[in-house]
C-alpha cells in the first residue's frame, strides 16, 4: 500500500499534488489500486473532491485546522488513518507542515524516511535528494518502503485520470498532547507582483553588498513586465524583504524566464521555480548549484558583467 498526505491552506490543491500522484503511480507500476490519498485541512471535502478526480485515486478528506494543533498530535491522529499493515511508502510534499509531522509519522510507523527527495529513477528504484546547500546530490534507497517528502517541481505531474477515484470525507479528531498551541500570527503575506511577473530577476549573495542592488533593479526595470527577487540570504541579512523571497519558504513563482544573478542554488530555492521556466544563471562558481537546472549557464563576474548589460541596454 502506498499512501499520499497532501495538506491545503485554502481552497485549492498545490500542484505538488499531482506530482506526488505521479510518484505513487511510478512507485506502484503505474496502477491506482493500492494507492490511498488524504487530503487534511480545513476545505479538505473540496480538496478531496478535487483531487481524486484528476489523479483518480480514491480520496479521504479529513477535516480539520492545521494551525491549531501541534505537530506530534496530528501525526497521531494521521496514523489511526493509515492501514495498519502493508504500508510500504508515505508521500509528503516538502512544506513547513510536513517537515514537523514527517518524522513524527516515521517514527511511529517503523519506516525510514526520506526527506526533501528532488528526483526518483522508476529503473533502479533510486530517490535523489541535494546536500550540501545544493553541491551534492545523494542517491539514496529504501527497498523496505519509507516516509517521503517531495520537493515542489521535482517531478512532472500525473496525467490527468479517466476515471474519478471515490471520496470519503469525515473530520479528523486530534487528541490533545502535552504542548498547546497558544495562539498564532500571519506572516507577512508573499508578493503578489513577483508571483505572477513573466519575467523574474533574481538575486543573491553573490551581489557582494547592499549598495549594489540599485544595478539590479535598473537591469530588471529595463526588461518589460520585470519583477525582482531575492534568494533567502539576502532576506536573512535584511538585504531586502521577505515577500522578495524565492523558495519554498518564500514566493512560488510562474515566470517563463528566471534570470538568477549571484545565486549558488539551494534545493530551498530551486523548489520555486517551477518545470519549463527558462533559467539563466549569472554565477563566477562553475560548480553552483543553479546551473544544473539552468538553460543558459554565464561564468562571470557578477559586477562587471551587469555594467556591460546595462550599458548595451542604454544603446538599444
Amino acid at each position: 500500500m502506498i499512501a499520499l498526505i497532501i495538506d491545503i491552506s485554502g481552497t485549492h490543491l498545490p500542484a505538488v499534488s499531482m506530482e506526488l500522484a505521479a510518484l505513487a503511480l511510478r512507485l506502484n507500476k503505474t496502477e491506482t489500486s493500492g494507492i490511498m490519498a488524504v487530503v487534511c485541512g480545513k476545505e479538505a471535502a473540496l480538496g478531496a473532491s478535487r483531487f481524486a478526480e484528476a489523479s483518480g485515486i480514491d480520496t479521504l478528506g479529513l477535516v480539520c485546522d492545521l494551525e491549531a494543533h501541534p505537530a506530534a498530535d496530528m501525526a497521531t491522529a494521521l496514523r489511526a488513518v493509515l492501514p495498519a499493515q502493508g504500508l510500504r511508502h508515505l508521500l509528503l510534499s516538502h512544506t513547513p507542515w510536513s517537515m514537523e509531522v514527517a518524522p513524527v509519522l516515521a517514527v511511529g510507523l517503523g519506516l525510514p524516511t526520506v526527506p526533501c527527495v528532488t528526483g526518483y529513477e522508476t529503473e533502479t528504484a533510486t530517490f535523489f535528494r541535494s546536500a550540501g546547500s545544493g553541491t551534492s546530490r545523494l542517491h539514496v534507497k529504501a527497498p523496505a518502503g519509507g516516509v517521503i517528502t517531495l520537493q515542489a517541481g521535482a517531478l512532472s505531474p500525473a496525467p490527468g485520470a479517466d476515471v474519478t477515484g471515490r471520496v470519503t470525507v469525515r473530520p479528523l479528531t486530534v487528541a490533545p498532547g502535552p504542548v498547546r498551541i497558544r495562539s498564532t500570527s500571519a506572516r507577512e503575506k508573499g508578493n503578489t507582483a513577483l508571483s505572477g511577473a513573466r519575467v523574474v530577476v533574481s538575486v543573491g549573495r553573490g551581489i557582494g553588498s547592499q549598495e549594489n542592488l540599485s544595478l539590479f533593479r535598473r537591469f530588471a526595470d529595463a526588461l518589460p513586465g520585470a519583477a525582482t527577487g531575492c534568494s533567502r540570504p539576502l532576506v536573512d541579512m535584511g538585504w531586502m524583504p521577505y515577500p522578495c523571497q524565492v523558495g519554498i519558504t518564500g514566493t512560488a513563482i510562474t515566470a517563463d524566464l528566471y534570470i538568477a544573478l549571484g545565486i549558488s542554488g539551494s534545493t530551498q530555492h530551486l523548489a520555486g521555480i517551477p518545470q519549463g521556466t527558462t533559467v539563466v544563471s549569472v554565477n563566477r562558481d562553475p560548480d553552483a548549484a543553479i546551473h544544473a537546472v539552468s538553460d543558459l549557464i554565464i561564468e562571470a563576474d557578477l559586477l562587471p558583467f551587469m555594467e556591460a548589460t546595462l550599458a548595451l541596454l542604454a544603446t538599444q
